[in-house]
């Protein structure tokens, strides 16, 4: 076996292995955990893409236009916000079918950003570089650095799952995706409680947009999240709705990306699509041996 294939499973492979894995999956997990927070009060939400791709968008262009980069992650928040307050109007006010009405918000993300795009940046594929949060490099590594934004994920994750199962606020909410009637007869407003947690989601996967565009790299492009959150949608369900596991399975993607990228350059004759493709691969065989396993809200998707 040539040296460069060995390198792959070097003693430090596991360590680095984790560390890449983290790195490619925290826009992941951003978008996982806004998605427990979304269903578990009994709200789908399929459009954690378009609002992943509408704070990427969103950070590139609050970046550049303050010349600082946590005013492009303070955009992104807000943009993802507003994204997710759309399909909660839709939902819960409108009536809409819940998965029709997050394809919607996809499909607006990215018309709405392309087009702005060109207004903005007056460019079509890529943004001009924007300011990035930069980030740290770990001595004696040779891997992609440590972003600002990765500590605060780490903490958000800890936040998340105390908030949702060691809190009143968390009860009541996950109460509203278990039985909004006996929520209602507790007094518990069950619209306002979902009103607020889809656009929490928004805002949590626009921080997974902000971490694609000004943590990993400096720039905006056309549908640069990639699929990235669907991806989040079936760890999140892999999971069985706990954010804390579905963070877990996020990073089991990462790692699978990562390690799909040093098989490609370790053995050229592995095609570059199938390496790509991998943990799409992956994802739908999780979703498939554990669909009859898994047990959602009970009132997901339902008044």
């Amino acid at each position: 076996m040539p040296n460069n294939s060995l390198a792959v499973f070097a003693p430090v492979a596991p360590l680095m292995l984790a560390h890449l894995g983290f790195i490619k999956a925290a826009p992941l997990i951003w978008a996982s955990l806004g998605g427990c927070v979304s269903e578990r009060s009994g709200v789908i939400n399929i459009g954690l893409e378009g609002m992943m791709l509408t704070g990427a968008f969103a950070a590139a262009w609050g970046a550049d236009a303050a010349g600082n980069p946590w005013a492009g992650v303070a955009a992104a928040l807000l943009a993802g916000a507003a994204m997710g307050a759309l399909h909660a109007a839709a939902c819960l006010w409108g009536k809409a079918n819940h998965i029709v009405s997050g394809m919607a918000v996809n499909i607006i993300a990215l018309g709405l950003t392309g087009f702005l795009l060109s207004r903005v940046f007056h460019a079509l594929g890529n943004s001009p570089e924007v300011p990035s949060l930069g980030g740290w490099f770990i001595p004696g590594w040779n891997a992609a650095p440590v972003s600002p934004l990765h500590p605060v994920l780490i903490v958000t994750v800890f936040a998340t799952v105390y908030l949702m199962y060691r809190t009143r606020y968390g009860l009541r909410l996950r109460a509203c995706g278990e039985s909004p009637s006996a929520a209602r007869a507790q007094g518990v407003q069950v619209t306002r409680y979902r009103f607020a947690a889809v656009c929490a989601s928004g805002a949590l996967a626009g921080l997974g947009g902000a971490q694609l565009a000004i943590g990993d790299v400096s720039y905006f492009s056309v549908g640069m999240s990639g699929g990235r959150g669907f991806i989040a949608l079936a760890a999140m369900i892999c999971a069985g709705w706990r954010p804390g596991r579905a963070a877990w399975v996020c990073l089991a993607f990462g790692v699978i990306e990562a390690l799909g990228e040093r098989l490609q350059g370790a053995v050229p004759a592995l095609p570059s699509r199938l390496m790509l493709s991998l943990p799409f691969l992956i994802a739908l065989a999780m979703l498939a041996l554990r669909s009859s396993s898994l047990r959602q809200p009970a009132a997901l998707g339902r008044d």
